[in-house]
Formats: structure tokens, C-alpha cells, sequence
């Protein structure tokens, strides 16, 4: 689902989805479709390796992000990584370290910071007009809500011990 939503970013901006991969060739052909993608390579790993490649955004799931965002550094890739970066402090690090070698972007995408009423609150408590009293966060929503609902990111092996805070709940501590 976010591949689409950094796709849309990408156009948006004025620039071209040019590939997209995934763990296998299925999922990168649907992967392409979904993107609108130029192309579809077998493996992240030759997506990476293409020399027309400019920028990897990695939307696949956390325990994945470490190797992708070490191996696009590694290629001289500027990178966009969802959320969470890592699913340890140690491979966060390993890949802060790496990146601050380099003069390339390296970014986790916050867009909530860019909300009309995120901007209109920054503003009001930066005046000094407004003194918040109490700051509450909801994130609501019902996907992944039925029992039967399922995939990486309830599996702690792949989704990381933090499940949705990791994924949703870091927007509100960044907010």
C-alpha cells in the first residue's frame, strides 16, 4: 500500500517511477502494476544495481529495511525508507553511521509535519499565542482490526517487536 503513496510522491514532484521490486518476481510484477512503474527487476538488489536508478525508496517490510538501505548507500543511491528504519538500535545504527560516510539524502518519510492543521498548530505555539495544556494522539482505523486479518506486520519476526507503534504511533511522537 505505501509503495503506491511514494509513487504518487514521486510523479507528484515531477520525476518517474522507473522500477519496482519485491521478494519475488510475482509480487515485483504487482508491485509494478500498483506503482505504475516503468519496469520491474527480479530482486531489490538489481533495482538497486541500476545505474539509471537515482533514488530507492524501500516500502517492503522492516526486517528487510537494514541489507536494502546498507546496499543503496553502498551503490551511491539516495534513499527513502519507511518507518520504522530498523527493527534494533543496533542496525539503526549501523546504517546512520554508514549514511553520515556519504553525501548522500537519507530520510524516513514524517508527512504528517505538512498537514494544513500541523502547520497552522507549529505556528501558533511558535508565536506564543497558544500554550498547550494537554497533548493526546489517536490513530484511528480498523485495518488489521478482525481476527482473521494478517500479514508482516503482526509477525514479530518480520514486523519487529513494536508492531503499530513503530509503524503509525512514531507519527505522533515526531508530531
Amino acid at each position: 500500500m505505501i509503495a503506491r503513496v511514494h509513487a504518487h510522491a514521486v510523479r507528484a514532484a515531477g520525476h518517474e517511477v522507473l522500477a519496482a521490486a519485491s521478494r519475488d518476481v510475482a509480487s515485483g510484477q504487482r508491485a509494478g502494476q500498483q506503482t505504475g512503474a516503468g519496469e520491474v527487476h527480479s530482486t531489490p538488489l538489481e533495482l538497486i544495481e541500476d545505474p539509471r536508478v537515482e533514488v530507492v525508496h524501500i516500502c517492503s517490510p522492516n526486517d528487510t529495511h537494514p541489507d536494502l538501505v546498507r546496499a543503496a548507500l553502498a551503490a551511491g543511491k539516495h534513499v527513502i525508507c519507511e518507518k520504522p528504519l530498523a527493527t534494533s538500535r543496533y542496525d539503526a545504527q549501523a546504517m546512520v553511521d554508514q549514511w553520515r560516510a556519504t553525501d548522500l539524502v537519507a530520510t524516513v518519510p514524517f508527512g504528517y509535519r505538512f498537514y494544513s492543521s500541523v502547520r497552522e498548530l507549529r505556528a501558533r505555539l511558535a508565536s506564543g499565542a497558544d500554550k498547550p495544556h494537554l497533548v493526546r494522539g489517536e490513530y484511528l482505523q480498523d485495518w488489521l482490526s478482525r481476527p482473521s486479518d494478517t500479514n508482516w506486520r503482526v509477525d514479530s519476526g518480520q514486523g519487529g517487536q513494536s508492531r503499530a507503534f513503530a509503524d503509525i504511533g512514531v507519527h505522533l511522537c515526531d508530531l
